[in-house]
């Protein structure tokens, strides 16, 4: 094949590409070719681009291939973000050897884990030695010799090569972190796993990452450091949830149990284990009491605040700063240096890393603590979680901005040349022709949030023929799920046995709260007994990825699942022929984050409902109904019980927001 510098990603994607050469029976779809030179030319021209590619165009490989030839030809880093693990195994396990092989371009493709994922030699030398002192249970130890022969065999040296899933104390003592690690003067450099994925990285042609890293490089970046090599052009995809992992990033969260556990890592006086075990001295054990009686006054008071709140129907928001007493802050800080002047003292290199890590951490708190209690960082909302759990609950200090737009501009938009977003639902429209971004393009609501002022666009239609693979039900005449909740339930639950009965089980049942999702399973369960279903439930003993490959595997299962089950879910075939949305999905306003943004929206003027729970629910909506069609022998059904969307006039955006397909309204 020509150069990089030669070939289009037209050129490249077209019935007379290589890809069509290595595959038979490829078809080149317009859309796919349409949205790989979009991609290429934003990142030519230096521009931002926006691009909703409805399910089935194509788009890592539309994207991919325009990255791989605007590095190879400019010599520029291209950092592709995903939100799944599952998108990101795709691309660096099977689409980015295939457009190697069959395009004969010499490019690299690195996946960056974050730091802790990998194994520290150094480390893991440093915890046999002093195994003894550091671990209670002989398990720990045979782990770590585990831990150990893993290091011998693996060329990766990450978490998710292990054979085993090591217990969260063992691996916290032999994992890379920055504040120990000795870079370059290290004796074990040249056999550092993370430094070596390092090299790797600053080598790349493109760097395949996820959204958490690639928030966290930006957030770093702001203080002065980064976590990724410097890069100019950003993919992201899975756009749709890229607020609400910015809120995270740019936010802080500290809880009872962090401080509990660096608390028992430094030393634990009752097993005479941790960290500092050689080095425990009077002043070090009455710091740790202190701390320790200090923390649980401390979240005592914050426990008894959220729950006097939730008496009071409230949501655990602190509107002012100063609300409690200051009792933690003194203790840590007196901690942290008493450490750090240990680890002065200290003649072996490693130990006084380690000690001084441990320091560091305690100021780090510190720090966290005091920007809460005083409400440091304008423009942010504050509250407090309370989490029941088997051992206590755990007492969690939140805080995220306002409006992750502000941090965004700064962190994302403004330093980098191009910033590509897709995702199949971006847009609260379905407006297929393209327009000037002034107009009203279906993009407002998703710019408004991430503070994007300058973009170009790009809305392409699914090649699926929705008119033959889908028809949609839709329940006109049951009660109002909010209004009439005890009339709904019983007549929602016939609906949900008749379309089971209909597609013989292969349901996914989508629900926007554990409560009601609970209320139906109980209410199904004999009837799934009876019929051979096999019923499965998010929030029991089974996570997600185990629910959706036995959903899988038995193609007569039926899947009940809340809000993360709406969206990245990849389900083709026969095991999903029928999607019942049981509710639309309205976020209720009892998060403290999303109350203080609909108080904000109507200060400035706005309407709530209609500027943000509207759109965001429309959003959502699409994400729902998007899980049923996955391929081009796909068909099936979707069911609607809520006859809001036929009853109220807002119910049209919904409709509207949908590839047009069949519809029976069922009275």
């Amino acid at each position: 094949m020509d150069s990089p510098e030669q070939i289009t990603p037209e050129l490249f994607l077209s019935g007379d590409g290589p890809i069509a050469h290595a595959l038979d029976g490829y078809e080149s779809r317009p859309q796919q070719i349409e949205m790989g030179q979009r991609v290429a030319d934003a990142m030519g021209d230096a521009k931002h681009l926006i691009i909703e590619a409805g399910t089935g165009v194509g788009k890592s490989f539309a994207y991919l291939t325009a990255a791989i030839l605007h590095a190879k030809k400019h010599g520029q880093k291209v950092v592709i973000s995903t939100y799944t693990i599952s998108l990101q195994e795709q691309l660096i396990r099977k689409d980015i050897p295939f457009l190697k092989e069959v395009s004969g371009i010499d490019f690299s493709a690195v996946l960056v884990k974050g730091r802790q994922n990998y194994l520290c030699p150094r480390r893991l030398r440093q915890a046999q030695k002093r195994q003894a002192s550091l671990f209670d249970t002989a398990e720990e130890s045979l782990q770590l010799q585990d831990l150990f022969d893993f290091s011998m065999e693996t060329k990766d040296g990450t978490l998710s090569d292990l054979p085993f899933s090591p217990n969260y104390d063992v691996w916290e003592m032999v994992c890379s972190d920055e504040s120990i690690c000795q870079g370059r003067v290290c004796n074990r450099n040249t056999d550092c796993f993370y430094q070596k994925a390092r090299r790797r990285v600053y080598n790349a042609d493109l760097i395949i990452t996820n959204h958490a890293l690639l928030f966290s490089d930006l957030a770093v970046r702001q203080q002065g450091g980064s976590i990724l090599p410097d890069y100019k052009h950003v993919i992201i995809d899975e756009a749709h949830i890229m607020e609400d992992v910015a809120s995270k990033h740019f936010g802080l969260r500290l809880s009872n149990s962090q401080i509990r556990f660096l608390l028992t890592r430094i030393f634990n006086p009752r097993t005479r284990k941790g960290a500092l075990a050689p080095h425990v001295d009077e002043t070090l054990l009455d710091l740790l009491d202190q701390t320790h009686v200090a923390s649980t006054d401390f979240f005592d008071e914050l426990l008894a605040f959220t729950e006097q709140q939730e008496a009071q129907g409230k949501n655990g928001r602190v509107d002012r700063p100063d609300l409690f007493s200051n009792l933690l802050v003194p203790p840590l800080k007196k901690l942290a240096q008493h450490l750090y002047q240990i680890s002065e003292r200290c003649t072996d290199e490693q130990d006084q890393l380690e000690i001084h890590h441990y320091s560091q951490r305690c100021d780090a708190f510190t720090c966290e603590l005091e920007i809460f209690q005083q409400q440091m960082v304008n423009g942010s909302v504050y509250w407090i979680e309370n989490q029941k759990k088997r051992n206590g609950n755990r007492i969690t200090l939140c805080a995220s901005p306002l409006h992750a737009g502000e941090s965004l501009k700064r962190a994302l938009f403004d330093p980098m040349q191009s910033v590509i977003m897709t995702s199949a639902t971006l847009s609260t429209g379905n407006h297929l022709s393209e327009q000037t971004p002034h107009g009203n393009h279906g993009f407002e609501f998703f710019t408004s949030r991430l503070g994007l002022e300058q973009f170009d666009f790009l809305q392409l239609g699914s090649p699926f023929n929705y008119q033959e693979q889908t028809k949609v039900y839709i329940e006109t005449t049951l009660p109002e799920p909010t209004l009439q909740k005890e009339a709904y339930l019983p007549e929602a639950v016939k609906a949900i046995k008749k379309y089971l009965l209909q597609t013989e089980g292969k349901a996914l049942l989508l629900f926007t709260s554990y409560g009601q999702l609970r209320q139906i399973a109980s209410e199904i369960r004999s009837f799934c007994r009876e019929h051979d279903f096999d019923l499965l439930e998010q929030g029991g003993n089974k996570g997600r990825y185990i629910l959706l490959n036995e959903f899988k595997e038995k193609t007569n299962s039926i899947l009940l699942g809340t809000d993360s089950f709406w969206q990245g879910i990849d389900v083709s075939g026969e095991s999903l022929s029928n999607v019942i949305i049981v509710k639309l999905p309205f976020a209720v306003p009892d998060s403290p984050l999303l109350q203080a943004r609909l108080e904000k929206i109507r200060r400035d003027g706005g309407n709530p409902f209609f500027d943000y729970q509207l759109p965001q629910a429309t959003l959502k909506f699409k994400q729902g109904f998007g899980r049923l069609i996955r391929k081009q022998t796909d068909n099936g059904i979707v069911v609607i019980l809520d006859p809001r969307i036929v009853t109220k006039r807002y119910g049209q955006q919904f409709l509207k927001a949908i590839p047009s397909c069949p519809i029976e309204y069922v009275n």
